[in-house]
Parts: structure tokens; C-alpha cells; sequence
């Protein structure tokens, strides 16, 4: 039993990068890099730009994590990192003229906006969490609500009646709110068009 508790609890990293080893950056990389997505999709949209500017990224943390030391918030330093990787990458590509098309590039914006795109991302990141545990139906339920479908839809992809989908819904959006900060919960519920 205590076994089990040991391998759900958060594993704590150490905030000073340079005693870190290749476990440590593995931790760090597996809880972080679906949050590290969504925040880098703010400002580049093709999924491969977003992949390699993530791997140049994990590099550069590991290979100057002597010279960074202790930081307060990993997390921050690293979406920092990300930013600055994407925002160099983007005046390469434009000042040696190589095209970068409109799609695969989102406006770079100011440092209230990368504010806002951490906690986004951030609360997607504590919001998929949440969604882990509640049950498959509750959570195919929210997920088809995400993606815009209505309680008849949803009710037909389900092969359940609407009142169904209605209470699932109902107890689903409950236990959320249990789970979630008032912010994160209205993030949730923005999504949900409610």
C-alpha cells in the first residue's frame, strides 16, 4: 500500500538544474512537455516547427544547466527558454529570408501576453489532469463538449439518450469544480462555451 502512494505522488525535481542527471530531465520533460505544447502552439501552429524548437529547447536547459544553477519556478524558466528559442528562430528564418508561412506562425506578442499564455497553459495542463480522473464516460462526455458537439450529438456518439448525457454532464462539471481552481474551472467552462 505505501508502495503505491510513493509512485502517485508528484516527484520533486531539484530546484538547483545543475545537480540534475539524465533521470531528472526525463521526470522533467515527461510531466511538462503537453503543457511546454500548448504554450509554444500559441505562437507557432505546425507541429514539427513545435517539436524541434521543444528539442532545442530540452538541449539548451541540459547543456548549460551548470551555468543556470538555482532557479525559483523550473517551469517559468523554462517557458522563458521556449519564448526566446521561438522568437530567435523566427528573425533567423525571416532575416535569411527562408519563409515562414502565415499559418505555421502566430503573432509574437508582449510579456503580458506570454504571461497569460504560461497560465493557459498551465491550466490546460491541470485541466487534462482533472480529466484523468474522472470516469471514461464522464470524460468523453466533456471532451465531446470541447469540441463543440451538442447534447444530441454527443447522446448519438455515446449511444446513450440525451438525459443521460445531461446527468453525466451535471456530475462531471461537479466533481470538476472539486478538482479545479475557481480560475481553472471558468477557463473550463469558457472552453465549454457555457
Amino acid at each position: 500500500m505505501h508502495h503505491k502512494y510513493d509512485v502517485n505522488m508528484k516527484r520533486e525535481l531539484p530546484a538547483d538544474i545543475s545537480l540534475w542527471d539524465e533521470k531528472c530531465m526525463q521526470i522533467f520533460i515527461e510531466e511538462n512537455s503537453a503543457m511546454f505544447r500548448v504554450f509554444a502552439s500559441r505562437y507557432v501552429t505546425d507541429m514539427d516547427m513545435i517539436n524541434d524548437f521543444l528539442q532545442e529547447a530540452y538541449i539548451r536547459l541540459w547543456n548549460h544547466r551548470a551555468s543556470i544553477g538555482r532557479v525559483d519556478s523550473l517551469r517559468n524558466y523554462f517557458f522563458t527558454l521556449l519564448y526566446h528559442i521561438i522568437v530567435d528562430k523566427r528573425s533567423y528564418l525571416s532575416r535569411n529570408d527562408i519563409s515562414l508561412e502565415e499559418k505555421e506562425v502566430l503573432e509574437l506578442t508582449s510579456e503580458t501576453s506570454l504571461f497569460e499564455s504560461i497560465i493557459e497553459a498551465e491550466s490546460s495542463h491541470l485541466i487534462a489532469e482533472a480529466l484523468k480522473k474522472l470516469s471514461s464516460q464522464s470524460r468523453q462526455v466533456i471532451l465531446f463538449s470541447i469540441e463543440g458537439k451538442n447534447m444530441a450529438q454527443i447522446a448519438e456518439e455515446l449511444h446513450v439518450t440525451v438525459n443521460t448525457v445531461k446527468t453525466v454532464k451535471y456530475r462531471a462539471l461537479k466533481r470538476l469544480s472539486e478538482l479545479l481552481s475557481k480560475e481553472d474551472f471558468l477557463l473550463l467552462l469558457f472552453l465549454l462555451n457555457i
